[in-house]
């Protein structure tokens, strides 16, 4: 992967950002749909836990039902598949925290189904469902917004934690397409990207820069696959 051309800033304030994430989900309860049950744990491996609206943390089990709003967390090592309520699915990779920031789906209200999720930390594979209007898909992390269209992606934000991958990484989101298109937001702009593709953006205010080959991250953190049949026991 080559990356030496690139303005890496190592002093990016992730920490910031991610306390700015939370506060805004605190001010905002009553325009999502907070508490509505969101989907429920297929598979732990290692140890993980959901952090409620109210503060409750309660470590995660097979059967576990997440709720919108609520933070799903891993350790080390650990993981954690989740199946929507709309047939999606998302793996937690280990060393990481997911909000399930705004998530409703109900049959006879299609137009206010709605997923959309922030990555606090660490990374996800994310598989998209039955929500038809792709606008009401999203995913927000520490770098960048992450739009779709029908797909299947990888996310990995490093910021001086990707330690268990030689050589270690520089700071930043790593991207992946699996299958389908996605969009990658940042205060540069957008950037498309398409099945088969890599990407990665240093911070917040870089582009999207398309990679000649999958990145590390990707390849020593192995991740099962988030399809619906690897998801089934």
């Amino acid at each position: 992967m080559q990356l030496s051309h690139l303005n890496i800033e190592n002093g990016t304030p992730y920490r910031l950002l991610t306390a700015l994430l939370l506060i805004t989900l605190s001010l905002v309860p009553a325009l999502t749909s907070a508490g509505e049950p969101a989907g429920d744990v297929l598979r732990v491996t290692g140890r993980a836990t959901v952090t409620s609206t109210d503060g409750n943390i309660v470590r995660i089990n097979k059967g576990t039902t997440i709720s919108s709003q609520d933070i799903v967390s891993t350790s080390a090592r650990s993981y954690v598949r989740l199946k929507m309520q709309d047939s999606s699915y998302i793996m937690v990779r280990p060393d990481s925290r997911l909000v399930i920031e705004d998530f409703r789906y109900n049959k006879k209200e299609p137009e206010q189904n709605r997923s959309f999720l922030s990555l606090l930390k660490g990374g996800f594979r994310a598989v998209t469902g039955f929500i038809k209007n792709k606008k009401k898909y999203g995913y927000r992390t520490t770098v960048a917004t992450i739009g779709i269209r029908g797909t299947d992606i990888s996310v990995q934000v490093c910021a001086l934690d990707c330690y268990d991958v030689d050589p270690v990484p520089p700071n930043g989101m790593f991207f992946a397409v699996n299958d389908g298109e996605a969009i990658i937001t940042t205060g540069a702009g957008e950037f498309p990207f398409k099945r088969g593709q890599y990407a990665y953006v240093a911070d917040k205010n870089s582009p999207a820069v398309l990679l000649d080959e999958a990145p590390d991250i990707f390849l020593q953190r192995y991740i099962p696959g988030a399809d619906p049949a690897s998801c089934k026991e």
